[in-house]
């Protein structure tokens, strides 16, 4: 008799609808820490985070996150101030706990769901990141002073996940600007 009752009730509450409701894309920009000397950005390294400024200033980022390390904070910190943002810390847990990681990266996903966020972390732990998010074997280059190189992955609704890599050759830029300057600056002295 209980076995019945509860079959009805079963029956007439139906079975649970399967949310089919599309999700915006998330996009993540995963960004490789600027050239540093025992945790500490050098001069290459602070314009290198300043570049990263430019870079993205007409991207609409609603976070950016970094593990508590100065250099990793660093390379971000100017773009957090430049949106009007703090930057907000994560325990980078993907060399020593993978099921922590997936957690803290869905955690992220789930609070900025169809927006752009920044992470900003070690070229291992990108690779590692990028391939819980569902990208294969993407790889960042070490940090070998080289800044410049980002993996954008987009997260698409279903879980699906695609990526691209930019190389941004920052430091070319850096130096054809600065050329530009040294041949401005004598011009701008000749009118004066």
């Amino acid at each position: 008799m209980m076995t019945t009752i509860l079959m009805t009730l079963a029956l007439l509450a139906g079975t649970p609808e399967v949310d089919n409701t599309p999700r915006a894309t998330t996009t993540v920009i995963f960004v490789n820490c600027a050239e540093e000397n025992n945790g500490v950005l050098t001069a290459t390294g602070r314009d290198q985070a300043s570049l990263l400024v430019r870079f993205l200033e007409n991207e609409d980022i609603k976070a950016i996150y970094a593990p508590y390390r100065s250099c990793l904070v660093a390379t971000v910190q100017p773009l957090a101030r430049s949106k009007g943002q703090e930057v907000a810390y994560f325990y980078d847990a993907s060399a020593t706990d993978e099921a922590g990681m997936r957690h803290i990266l869905s955690v992220m996903m789930a609070k900025n769901e169809g927006k752009t966020i920044v992470v900003c972390a070690p070229g291992t732990s990108i690779e590692k990141m990028a391939g819980m998010l569902g990208i294969k074997k993407k790889s960042m280059k070490p940090n070998t002073g080289l800044f410049g190189e980002v993996l954008i992955v987009n997260v698409l609704y279903k879980g699906e996940a695609v990526a691209q890599k930019l190389n941004m050759n920052f430091q070319k830029k850096c130096n054809i600007w600065l050329r530009e300057c040294e041949i401005c600056i004598p011009a701008i002295h000749a009118f004066s």
